[in-house]
C-alpha cells in the first residue's frame, strides 16, 4: 500500500509492506547511474548481507553501471563480519554512531526509512524524486559524511581495544556544566583541576562541582586529588574550612598567582580526559563565567 501526490514527473511517496517497500528500493538500485550514498544503523550491513538477491546484487551491478557508491553505518562487535563483506562492494564505506533508520540519495532520488531490523527485510519506506527533497536528503547525507570516520579505522579499534581519541567543542553552558560533574563522578585514580580566579573557585563551589570531587574521595580513598586555585580571603577560608571538614590526606590544594585577565579552567580526570574551559573574571552566572570549552 502507498500514499502518494504525484504529478507527471515528480512522485512523493510513504510505502508500506515488503512488496511496496522492497520493489521500490530495487527500482531505486536500478536507477542509480551515477551515485547511490546510503546510511544504515547497526542493522543496515546484515539487511544487505543477508538478503544478496534484493541488495547485494544491486550494489555490485551499479557500480558496474558506473554509479560511485558511499556507505555510513554504526561498526559494532556484533556486525563487524557483515561490515567487512560490505567493504568490499562499494566505493568508500564510513563509520558514525548514535544514528536510527537508514537514508538513501542517488543523484535522482531519495528514500528513508526509520526502522532497521536485523536481518529483516524493510515493510515501510518514504520515496521522492522531487528535486527539492532529493537536494534536502543530499544535504543530510553529506553532514553526516563529514562527520564520520573510515570504516577500517574503527574495525581496527575494535580488533585491538584502541579508544579512539577525540576533541570536541563545546560551547553551551549546561553542556558544559554537566560534564565537568560526569568527568568527576567517573573519576577512579585522580583529578586534576585548576581554578584560574577567585570567582572560578567560588562559582564552582556554588554549583556543586568542589563538592562532588570531596564525595569521590570519601567513596574511593585511593583516588588522589589536586587543586591549584587562585586565593583572597574568602577562598582561603573556604579552603581551611573544607580540610578541617574533611581531613582527607587524599587532597592537595594549593595557591597560584591570578592571572590579571581571563583565562582558562583546565581539569584532567584519570590522565584519560582533559576539560578547558574559558572563564572570565565577571559576575559568577553561568552565562558569564563560562566560554568556549574544549
Amino acid at each position: 500500500m502507498s500514499v502518494s501526490e504525484n504529478s507527471q514527473q515528480d512522485s512523493t511517496e510513504v510505502l508500506y509492506g515488503v512488496e511496496s517497500a522492497v520493489g521500490r528500493g530495487v527500482q531505486f538500485m536500478q536507477n542509480a547511474n551515477k551515485w547511490m550514498d546510503l546510511y544504515g544503523d547497526e542493522n543496515g550491513p546484515s539487511i544487505i548481507i543477508e538478503f544478496p538477491d534484493i541488495y547485494k546484487n544491486n550494489y555490485i551491478e551499479a557500480r558496474r553501471r558506473g554509479a560511485k557508491i558511499r556507505f555510513i553505518t554504526e561498526i559494532t562487535k556484533e556486525n563487524m563480519r557483515y561490515c567487512k563483506e560490505l567493504i568490499k562492494i562499494v566505493d568508500e564505506f564510513r563509520h558514525l554512531e548514535g544514528f536510527k533508520g537508514g537514508i538513501a540519495v542517488s543523484e535522482s532520488e531519495y528514500m528513508t526509512t526509520t526502522t532497521l531490523r536485523q536481518s529483516e527485510i524493510l515493510t515501510q519506506v518514504f520515496y521522492s524524486n522531487v528535486k527539492e527533497v532529493v537536494e534536502q536528503g543530499q544535504y543530510v547525507f553529506d553532514t553526516f559524511w563529514k562527520k564520520a570516520v573510515p570504516a577500517e579505522q574503527k574495525i581496527r579499534e575494535i580488533e585491538e581495544g584502541i579508544v579512539p581519541d577525540f576533541i570536541e567543542p563545546i560551547k553551551d553552558a549546561n553542556e558544559i556544566q554537566s560534564l565537568q560533574l560526569k568527568l568527576v563522578s567517573s573519576a577512579q585514580d585522580e583529578i586534576l583541576i585548576i581554578f584560574p580566579t577567585v570567582d572560578t573557585f567560588r562559582y564552582y563551589q556554588e554549583v556543586g562541582v568542589i563538592r562532588s570531587i570531596l564525595d569521590g574521595l570519601n567513596k574511593n580513598p585511593s583516588m588522589k586529588v589536586n587543586i591549584l586555585t587562585a586565593k583572597d580571603k574568602n577562598v582561603i577560608d573556604i579552603v581551611d574550612r573544607l580540610l578541617r571538614q574533611h581531613s582527607l590526606h587524599n587532597l592537595d590544594i594549593k595557591y597560584i598567582v591570578q592571572p590579571a585577565e581571563a583565562t582558562v579552567l583546565t581539569l584532567v580526570v584519570d590522565r584519560k580526559f582533559s576539560l578547558s574551559v574559558e572563564v572570565k573574571e565577571q559576575e559568577n552566572s553561568q552565562e558569564t563565567i563560562m566560554g568556549l570549552a574544549t
